[in-house]
């Protein structure tokens, strides 16, 4: 291995500018490519594989003319006018006839011409139309968003004319997603602008000089551009996820900069007097196999996240995995190429170094390495407590989906236009419930033996406090007050039942608009009841239920499902790799064991910001409960990121360890030598996920703020007090079956 390594070193380094073409002209594409990425990106989980909220959405799909399938909403918000008076009354009218006329648009409704007047909570100064579209499945739906908006131009220009106060805004599910690829696009980039200049002064007072300080960033936006460029391939054949961009900036920057860092630091330290190409090789040998070890271990804690069935998750992983290769292949081919052709000149604008001198050595890591040698207990001690107290809040974390105020950008249109139906009294107009109820005699679903069944079940439904509106075909007309559906007349009234019963008669469609009033959990906690047998109509009837809260459950159950699954695979493909490297049964347990600390202190402290509030000033709105996405993102990325430091120091220990055969002197002197590196690499990593945790958005505030923590935590307490206090009381027992003196 060692001289497989010293062999691409000398390779690279005996063909510099080839290696930099080939990256400048990979990067150019890439970077061309990653304009057009959030056009092919998917928002929310996707599809969820034969889950029930999926296979009622395929039959209602199939068998079902149903024009109001997942709409868009349309509102009107005109504070200083009412809807009715002549001018606005026109342009209401004039907006509907537009849309219609749209070939993406199958129909478009009031609130009024689909549910009760009542249930539709009438406001003098807000309306809403529903638009049903073409597309059949949701990526359509979202590329639909725009023409749709394009389409309202002049009629939110006349709006506008009449006061500049109105706003139209177009909502929905497909609508919000839309919305959310290009925040997430937009986020990614402000991320990068405010990490760059501070981790820029960061490595330079590291390096003591800004042009050394540049490589690492240098490498870490060539990998986030490749990545990005690889996203758009894949994108163009497989549906990912739009927080992909989010991951591979974020990941990009951090490991990219981090490897660069270690190489560049090992790099420096060799004679100032050898040829570039001989220090090249040299230091392939001192850290490449590092780095390899590194990135691999990264990778299977990405890859961790194609065992979950959201489409989302499984992006992240594919993102995450691609920028672990690529950080890695740009540490070992464009740095050391840059290094060779810059020479002596990587010396130049120097300025104040803080971490880091002429050798990797440094008095207060040695005093810091043989204080926790010579009292490994208490250090362990102190510094376990410290960690769980970190992590305790996590014992107290509500998991789920949450539509409380702040989580979503306020200033997107679709949040606009969700506000605003919010303030009709709507703000569940959304979160629709789909009731399929099918007969199993083989009648006709509205045959008259079916009737005083399916009126009794649109009474209860009606009748819940819990439920705003009912639209089914002997429901459409219910009155709210006297809750005495009227069957002929909704029968009579073809408008009303279109698409609400399927082509071939045997099953009909009810669809509940939950009250707003009920927080999204709530809402989910209807859609469970309406799927158990005793909320079911009695009779010959089989039912399903589906709709966007529906899903949210099924979404729930499926990742609670998988997490044994991701946890399992991730924490075995750790240990498998740990031991290949260090031929030890203990070392690859206890590193499991810091990283299971890591990431727990990540999640506490997400749940001590945003759910109990905690720094609230900083962060914004706190939360009932943190999506389940949350604490897998910060396991799989933290478990893979914290086996950085973990390479970095246990192979370094083994090094000295193998020189002298001295335990104690081996743990402290690479500790010493490591220490600095840790500490500035941890400190980048910080900053670049810090940066996220100042996002408008609040999934990646919480993913940056727990990756930031589970950073300085491990950087700190796990790699420089726990690690090598457990390894004092292990002694030798650390390195059996693979070392023995």
């Amino acid at each position: 291995m060692t001289l497989r390594l010293q062999r691409a070193g000398r390779l690279v380094a005996q063909h510099p500018r080839t290696v930099l073409c080939l990256w400048v002209l990979a990067a150019a594409f890439s970077a061309a490519a990653s304009f057009q990425l959030p056009d092919l990106l998917v928002g929310g989980s996707g599809s969820l594989d034969r889950s029930p909220a999926q296979e009622t959405a395929a039959k209602l799909q199939a068998q079902f003319d149903d024009p109001y399938a997942d709409p868009l909403f349309v509102t009107i918000d005109a504070a200083r006018l009412r809807v009715d008076e002549p001018q606005l009354d026109v342009l209401i009218h004039e907006t509907a006839e537009r849309l219609r006329k749209l070939a993406s648009v199958r129909a478009v409704a009031s609130c009024e011409e689909l549910y009760d007047a009542r249930s539709c909570a009438a406001d003098p100064h807000r309306t809403v139309l529903l638009v049903g579209l073409t597309a059949a499945d949701a990526a359509s739906r979202e590329r639909l968003v725009p023409v749709i908006r394009a389409a309202l131009v002049p009629i939110r220009q006349a709006l506008n004319r009449l006061d500049a106060s109105t706003r139209l805004s177009v909502t929905g599910r497909a609508a919000i997603s839309f919305d959310m690829n290009a925040w997430n696009a937009r986020e990614g980039s402000r991320a990068e602008t405010r990490a760059l200049p501070v981790t820029l002064i960061i490595l330079a007072m590291v390096f003591g000089s800004v042009v050394a300080a540049g490589l690492p960033l240098l490498t870490g936006l060539a990998t986030t551009s490749l990545a990005l460029g690889a996203a758009f391939l894949i994108a163009q054949h497989w549906p990912v996820s739009n927080l992909i961009e989010n991951v591979i900036t974020m990941v990009g920057l951090a490991l990219g900069i981090d490897y660069s860092l270690l190489f560049l630091s090992y790099y420096r330290a060799r004679s100032p007097g050898e040829r570039p190409a001989d220090a090249i090789a040299l230091t392939f040998t001192d850290c490449g196999a590092t780095i390899l070890a590194s990135g691999l271990a990264v990778s299977v804690g990405m890859l961790g996240l194609l065992l979950t069935p959201l489409l989302e998750t499984r992006g992240m992983g594919i993102g995450g995995a691609i920028v672990a290769a690529l950080s890695v292949l740009a540490a070992l081919t464009l740095l050391p190429a840059t290094l060779v052709l810059l020479g002596s000149r990587i010396e130049r604008l120097r300025v104040p170094r803080l971490f880091l001198r002429s050798r990797p050595t440094r008095p207060v890591w040695s005093t810091l390495a043989a204080h926790v040698m010579a009292h490994p207990v208490r250090v362990l001690l102190l510094s376990s407590a410290c960690v769980g107290g970190l992590a305790l809040p996590a014992v107290w974390a509500h998991s789920g989906f949450t539509n409380a105020p702040g989580f979503l950008p306020t200033d997107m249109e679709s949040s606009i236009g969700a506000d605003v139906l919010k303030r009709m009294g709507n703000a569940n107009a959304a979160l629709s419930i789909d009731i399929l109820l099918r007969a199993t005699d083989g009648a006709a679903i509205l045959a008259p033996s079916h009737l005083p069944a399916l009126l009794d079940y649109g009474r209860r439904l009606a009748s819940d406090v819990r439920v705003a509106a009912v639209v089914s075909p002997l429901s459409a007309t219910t009155d709210r007050d006297a809750r005495t559906p009227d069957p002929e007349r909704a029968l009579r009234d073809r408008s009303a039942s279109d698409g609400l019963v399927s082509r071939d008669g045997s099953s009909a469609l009810l669809r509940l608009t939950p009250a707003g009033k009920l927080s999204l959990p709530q809402v989910q906690g209807l859609a469970r009841e309406l799927g158990r047998t005793e909320m079911q109509p009695a009779g010959p009837f089989a039912i399903s239920v589906g709709g966007t809260p529906a899903y949210y459950n099924d979404f729930d159950d499926q990742v609670w499902a998988c997490l044994p699954n991701v946890i399992g695979f991730v924490i075995g493909a750790m240990l498998l790799t740990l031991f290949v490297v260090f031929r030890s049964y203990l070392l690859p347990l206890k590193a499991v064991a810091m990283n299971l600390l890591t990431v727990s202190a990540g999640y506490g402290s997400v749940v001590a910001v945003f759910q109990f509030g905690w720094l609230g000033s900083l962060f914004g709105p706190t939360f009932p409960s943190i999506p389940l996405t949350v604490p897998l993102m910060v396991f799989c990325f933290s478990f893979g990121i914290s086996m950085d430091y973990e390479v970095f120091l246990l192979a370094s220990i083994r090094r000295e360890y193998r020189l002298s055969g001295d335990h104690s002197r081996a743990t402290v002197q690479a500790l010493a030598a490591t220490g600095p590196v840790i500490s500035g690499a941890a400190l980048v990593m910080a900053v670049v996920f810090g940066a996220f945790a100042g996002a408008d958005i609040a999934l990646l505030q919480m993913i940056g703020l727990g990756l930031a923590v589970s950073v300085i935590v491990d950087a700190t307490l796990v790699r420089l007090l726990l690690v090598p206090a457990l390894m004092a009381i292990a002694g030798r027992w650390n390195w059996y079956p693979g070392i023995r003196y």
